[in-house]
C-alpha cells in the first residue's frame, strides 16, 4: 500500500507530467477537483492540498514560457467579458395639468410625447482569480461612468475636448471605468466575505435592484446544501424483454431524494460618504425639510438581510423564496433632503426640479419567489417579487403628500420558458410590474423598464435566441402607464423621456450580445 508521502509525490508528477505533456496546461479547476477528491477520500490533508496546488502553480510557470506568468499564490485565473451592440427606442407621454395652455421649449403640453433613438454599444472585461489559502479576488472594467449603465451612444458625444468639438466618432465618452473591483475569503465552510465594489450578492429583482448597479462595501454569505432520502426506490425493479424475449434486469430504482439549499445573505453597502465629517468653522444648514436644520455629516449606509431555501424535487422541479430587509441608517451630505416625488398639477419643469432622490423614512420588506419545471423537456418558472416599505407614512408626509401613505407596495410577476445555454436554444421571458409612489428606493430601480421612475405599473417581454453557445440576439418591449393621478411618477428618469408625471411610457431594445 502506498504510503501518503509516496502518494503525494505520485499526485504531483503525475499532475506536473500532465501540464508538460498536454498541448494546453491542465486547468486549476481540474487539478483542484481531483485534489478535492483525494481530501475527500482522506488519503491526503487539506495543508498537503495546498502544497500540491503550489507545486502545480510553479510547474505551469515553468512550462509556459512566452504566456502569461502567473505568481505563485495564484491557483486560478479566469479572463471574461461581454460586447453588446444595441438599438434603442424610448417615448413617454404627459398630459399637461398645470395652468400652461400654450407651452415653451422643454415643458410638456397636453398629450405631449417626447422620443429618442439611440444606436449602442457595451464593452464590459473581467478578471476574477482564486488564490492559496482560500482566498479570491475580482475586477472589472466598462464602459460609461454611470451606475445604471454600460452603455455608450453611438454619435453623442459632444465633449469640447474631443478632437473637432465632438464628432465625427469622436472618443470623449468611449471611456473606460470601474464597475468591480472586490476580494473575499471562503476558508470558512459554507461562509463566503467579499468586500470592495462587488457583484450584487442578494438575490432580487429588476424591480428592486437594477442589474447595473454594483453595489460598494461588505457583504457576509452562508449556504448549506440538505439531502432527503425519503425512500421510494431501492431494490430492482420488474425485468423487461428484449426483442429475442430474453429477460434484462432493470438497473435499481433511483431512491426518491429531496435537496434544500438554506442560504443567508447580509450586507453594509456604503451609500453615502460624508465629505467631511467634521468640517471646519460651522456645519452647513438646509430649510429643504421645513424649518432650518443641520445637513447631516455622517455617512449612509444600506443594510440588507436576507434568509431563503431552495427545495429542489426529483427532475429539477424546485421552488425557492429569499425575503430581505433593508434598512437605511444616516444621509451622508448627498441625500439628506426628503424625498418629494414631484406632483401631477406643476409643468415639466417644476416638477422635476423637487427633490427625486432622498432616503428618508425607507424600511423596505422584499420577497423575490420563483417556481421552476420542465415540460416537454422544456424548462420552465415562474418568477415573482413582492415588497413594502413600512415608512410610507412617513415618507409621503415629507413629501407632501400627507394621506397617501398607503402607496407603499410593489410587486412583480412573470412567466419564462425556455433556457440558454447552447446553440439554438431560445427563452422568453414575460412579466408585469407595479410600483406604488413611496414604496421603493428611486436610486435602485432599473432605469430601462419603466424608466427608473414610481408610480408606474405595465408590462414588459423579452425574447432571446442563441446563435451560438456565446452569441445571442435579443428583443426587449415594454410598456408602462400612470397608476395613482393624485401623484406625480417620481423617481430618477435618465432615459430621453425626463418628464413628470409620465403617463404613457415606452421601451424597445435589439441587442446582438457577444460573451467570452
Amino acid at each position: 500500500m502506498l504510503t501518503k508521502k509516496t502518494l503525494m509525490r505520485a499526485v504531483v508528477a503525475s499532475l506536473a507530467a500532465t501540464i508538460s505533456l498536454a498541448a494546453q496546461p491542465l486547468r486549476a479547476q481540474d487539478a483542484g477537483a481531483l485534489l478535492d477528491l483525494l481530501v475527500k477520500k482522506k488519503l491526503i490533508t487539506d495543508q498537503e492540498a495546498e502544497e500540491v496546488r503550489g507545486e502545480l502553480v510553479k510547474e505551469s510557470a515553468q512550462t509556459s514560457a512566452g504566456k502569461w506568468k502567473l505568481s505563485t499564490p495564484l491557483t486560478e485565473l479566469e479572463l471574461y467579458g461581454d460586447v453588446r451592440l444595441r438599438y434603442n427606442y424610448v417615448g413617454g407621454e404627459t398630459k399637461d395639468r398645470g395652468p400652461v395652455a400654450s407651452p415653451g421649449a422643454g415643458v410638456a403640453g397636453t398629450n405631449d410625447w417626447t422620443e429618442r433613438s439611440r444606436e449602442r454599444y457595451r464593452l464590459r472585461l473581467g478578471l476574477r482569480g482564486t488564490l492559496m489559502d482560500d482566498w479570491f479576488f475580482g475586477i472589472r472594467l466598462e464602459t460609461n461612468q454611470n451606475p445604471r449603465s454600460t452603455n455608450v451612444t453611438f454619435g453623442a458625444d459632444s465633449s469640447s475636448s474631443s478632437p473637432g468639438g465632438g464628432g465625427p466618432f469622436a472618443k470623449g465618452d468611449d471611456g473606460i471605468n470601474v464597475g468591480q473591483a472586490y476580494a473575499g475569503y471562503k476558508g470558512f465552510p459554507d461562509f463566503t466575505f467579499t468586500g470592495g465594489k462587488m457583484p450584487n450578492p442578494l438575490i432580487t429583482t429588476r424591480m428592486v435592484w437594477d442589474p447595473d448597479i454594483n453595489p460598494e462595501g461588505l457583504a457576509e454569505q452562508w449556504k448549506h446544501t440538505f439531502t432527503f432520502n425519503l425512500g421510494g426506490g431501492g431494490g430492482e425493479a420488474a425485468p423487461t424483454y428484449s426483442k429475442e424475449g430474453k429477460a434484462v434486469v432493470a438497473p435499481a430504482a433511483e431512491p426518491f431524494k429531496l435537496k434544500l439549499d438554506l442560504f443567508a445573505n447580509f450586507a453594509q453597502f456604503v451609500y453615502d460618504d460624508a465629505n467631511p465629517e467634521n468640517p471646519l468653522g460651522a456645519r452647513a444648514t438646509t430649510s429643504a425639510n421645513g424649518p432650518s436644520q443641520l445637513v447631516p455629516n455622517t455617512d449612509a449606509f444600506l443594510l440588507a438581510w436576507q434568509v431563503g431555501g431552495r427545495l429542489t424535487f426529483p427532475n429539477n422541479v424546485y421552488f425557492q423564496m429569499a425575503p430581505v430587509l433593508y434598512n437605511y441608517t444616516g444621509n451622508g451630505d448627498t441625500f439628506n433632503i426628503h424625498f418629494q416625488g414631484g406632483s401631477p398639477y406643476l409643468t415639466n419643469s417644476a416638477s422635476l426640479a423637487q427633490n427625486q432622490t432622498g432616503i428618508n423614512s425607507l424600511l423596505v420588506l422584499e420577497v423575490p419567489m420563483e417556481v421552476g419545471w420542465k415540460l416537454w423537456d422544456l424548462p420552465m418558472r415562474i418568477f415573482s417579487d413582492f415588497a413594502v416599505n413600512f415608512e410610507a407614512d412617513d415618507r409621503a408626509d415629507a413629501a407632501g403628500q400627507a394621506g397617501h401613505g398607503s402607496q407603499r407596495y410593489a410587486y412583480l410577476a412573470g412567466l419564462s420558458v425556455g433556457q440558454l445555454k447552447e446553440k439554438g436554444d431560445w427563452q422568453v421571458d414575460i412579466w408585469y410590474q407595479h410600483a406604488d409612489q413611496f414604496s421603493l428606493d428611486p436610486n435602485l430601480i432599473d432605469d430601462d423598464i419603466f424608466n427608473a421612475q414610481l408610480n408606474l405599473q405595465g408590462v414588459a417581454v423579452q425574447a432571446t435566441y442563441n446563435l451560438t453557445a456565446a452569441v445571442n440576439v435579443a428583443l426587449t418591449y415594454a410598456h408602462g402607464w400612470w397608476y395613482n393621478h393624485n401623484l406625480g411618477t417620481g423617481g430618477v428618469p435618465s432615459q430621453a423621456t425626463g418628464i413628470n408625471p409620465t403617463t404613457e411610457y415606452n421601451w424597445v431594445t435589439a441587442d446582438l450580445n457577444v460573451k467570452f
